[in-house]
């Protein structure tokens, strides 16, 4: 436990369990910050112990400023990746290496708990150079150091991952543009291939010897660009005709292999199946990087490819069969971005794509709870067993839906079998609505939103919530209203100096800056909100629309700054931006929003959005579409 609030509660539960007698409340808060001070530096100093001279002077250079430098190495540990440019590419598998070269963190952060390196590592991204450097105890600034470094290297991991699918994605993209741009031109294309054929006939019907007829076809291969771009042009018309954009990725990827080449390299990637197929592919691919040979004879098993990629990848030429260096290569390069994505994958020090079978108990573990856990959810505690309900109940569906068909007059059913649902009819408003509305509005009369925020803290206390990153009390003077100033100019997009214009005695636009970086954060804004939710579930107006059993899934499109990870251009919103992904109840309470890149799969948010969600509504059904 971190949070003193934790704390103070477990303690009070301790002594009402003892029949001990509650002392005052600020003996107790003085108790656990004497306490939890006392727990701290006793990791400072384990974590000191396991340093060296080299290492502690290596942190310390962190917060000097190079020769020449415009900063310090430590303020660039809390850098943001730009979009995946091949300059930024190139600019975080530097940061790697730079941070691969710093003191290790395994050793060091043994035996400590993970939630306390992730506060440590906050306590110091929070602060800034002169803070740090104010720290007394060597022991406490070392620590707060290299957690720090320890997350900027996953961070880094989990952006050049990153870094790497967006750019296998946009390849794909790429090509299948590339496909809809040949179909277009196709016509040009096929009449430039028929002349190069009609060229290569008139030189057949010459009276010309083998030898003489093979240099003559060459020389009109020469001047219509060589062989391999007349091969080129007609694998391009063949894919156009069959709808196979597999012979456009190679051009497209060729121009960012080494970068790609380059990520892997310094990625150790391992498998989480059985499967070791793919990972044999890559390790062939890797090999064979620099080989100059197109056509390579090497026995591989391509298993982990569909039969469309087989066929591409390793055409058969009579009873042989001869794999495409090229082709094998884009081919892995996909499939590896799909097996990261998918948890078949993971990479060794990263944290969004680590190895999810870390975060699972042993089925030892799990194997004497099963009948209980069954027990307690109503499930059979065998698999046969459950997949014979399972059926009995969708049988049991179907049948309800069918004997309702016939009086169901919104659904038909096409002789081809398709399945229409026609328009509802619109209903008319009901008499006397005008009327409700002029009262309603006289009853509501406008509210200024720092007065909405002010009456909503008073009854909700949400910015208990925020603070240092210690979680230790904030050294603020009136910090309630500070705070209502930083969600307000922050949340409006008005930024701290226009903020701070409007209320000069209370909040400076620097002090609204350190609030907003040290002190709120994106975990503790939604612990608000969980309190804000609880709060307006109270009312009976959000049951008039539904009981929050339900809930819709759909994104919304936000504009940002080209300059972050995140963000992309999409040809079907016009612009840069994210989509922010909404899970908003049926009583029109949006309960979690979370930021994802354009054009991804939503299907993989849909539920991500109820797993997270720890408000007091809590749908059981949700309603998407992807």
């Amino acid at each position: 436990m971190s949070d003193p609030a934790d704390l103070i509660n477990r303690a009070i539960e301790a002594l009402v369990e003892a029949s001990i007698d509650l002392p005052a409340f600020s003996t107790l808060d003085r108790l656990v910050g004497h306490l939890r001070t006392e727990a701290h530096d006793a990791l400072y100093r384990r974590v000191a112990a396991r340093l060296d001279a080299i290492d502690r002077a290596a942190l310390d250079a962190l917060l000097v400023r190079p020769g020449g430098a415009t900063t310090t190495p430590f303020n660039r540990l809390k850098r943001t990746p730009g979009p995946p440019t091949p300059k930024t590419l190139r600019l975080w598998i530097e940061r790697l290496d730079r941070l691969d070269a710093l003191p290790d963190d395994e050793r060091p952060f043994e035996g400590i708990a993970h939630t306390k390196l992730r506060q440590f590592a906050a306590e110091a991204a929070a602060m800034e150079v002169d803070g740090l450097l104010d720290i007394t105890r060597a022991a406490r600034r070392h620590t707060l150091l290299l957690a720090l470094v320890r997350q900027a290297r996953t961070a880094t991991r989990d952006d050049l991952v990153e870094m790497l699918l967006r750019r296998v994605r946009r390849t794909q993209a790429a090509a299948r543009e590339a496909l809809e741009a040949l179909r277009a031109e196709h016509r040009r294309l096929e009449e430039a291939l028929i002349g190069v054929l009609g060229e290569v006939a008139e030189s057949a019907e010459a009276p010309l010897d083998d030898t003489t007829f093979g240099a003559s076809v060459r020389t009109i291969f020469v001047a219509h660009g060589g062989a391999e771009t007349v091969a080129e042009r007609i694998r391009a018309v063949t894919a156009c005709h069959e709808d196979n954009d597999l012979p456009l990725l190679w051009p497209i990827h060729k121009r960012h292999r080494a970068l790609l080449f380059r990520i892997l390299d310094r990625l150790e990637i391992c498998t989480s199946t059985q499967d070791e197929t793919l990972l044999r592919a890559w390790r062939e691919v890797s090999a064979q990087r620099n080989a100059k040979r197109r056509d390579v004879p090497i026995a591989l098993d391509l298993g982990f490819a569909s039969q469309r990629w087989q066929d591409f990848v390793a055409p058969r030429v009579g009873s042989a069969t001869i794999i495409d260096r090229r082709a094998l290569e884009v081919c892995v390069f996909v499939h590896l971005a799909d097996a990261l994505l998918g948890g078949d994958f993971y990479v060794v020090g990263s944290e969004r794509f680590a190895d999810y079978r870390a975060q699972l108990l042993p089925w030892s573990a799990c194997a004497p709870r099963v009948a209980a856990y069954c027990k307690a959810v109503g499930l059979p505690a065998k698999g046969a067993e459950a997949v014979e309900e399972l059926r009995t109940e969708l049988a049991a569906v179907a049948a309800a839906v069918d004997a309702g068909f016939p009086d169901n007059s919104a659904l038909s059913i096409d002789p081809d079998g398709t399945p229409r649902l026609r328009q509802l009819p619109k209903t008319v408003p009901p008499e006397g609505l005008a009327a409700f509305e002029a009262a309603l509005r006289a009853r509501m009369p406008e509210r200024h939103l720092l007065d909405i925020l002010k009456h909503a803290e008073h009854w909700a206390r949400f910015t208990r919530h925020f603070g240092p990153p210690s979680r230790a009390d904030p050294k603020l003077a009136r910090p309630v209203p500070r705070y209502l100033f930083t969600v307000f100019g922050y949340g409006c997009n008005l930024g701290p100096a226009q903020t701070a214009r409007h209320a000069p005695d209370l909040i400076s636009a620097q002090a609204m800056r350190r609030i907003n970086a040290q002190h709120i954060d994106a975990g503790r804004l939604e612990k608000a909100m969980v309190d804000l939710i609880g709060a307006y579930a109270r009312f009976p107006l959000p049951r008039y629309w539904g009981p929050g059993r339900a809930a819709i899934a759909d994104g919304t499109h936000a504009p940002l700054r080209e300059n972050n990870l995140l963000g992309s251009r999409h040809i079907r919103y016009g612009g840069y931006g994210a989509i922010a992904y909404h899970h908003i109840a049926d009583s029109y309470v949006a309960l979690f929003t979370t930021a994802i890149p354009c054009g991804v799969w939503e299907a993989v948010h849909i539920l991500d959005g109820l797993l997270k969600n720890d408000s007091c509504l809590q749908p059981e059904t949700l309603h998407a579409d992807t």
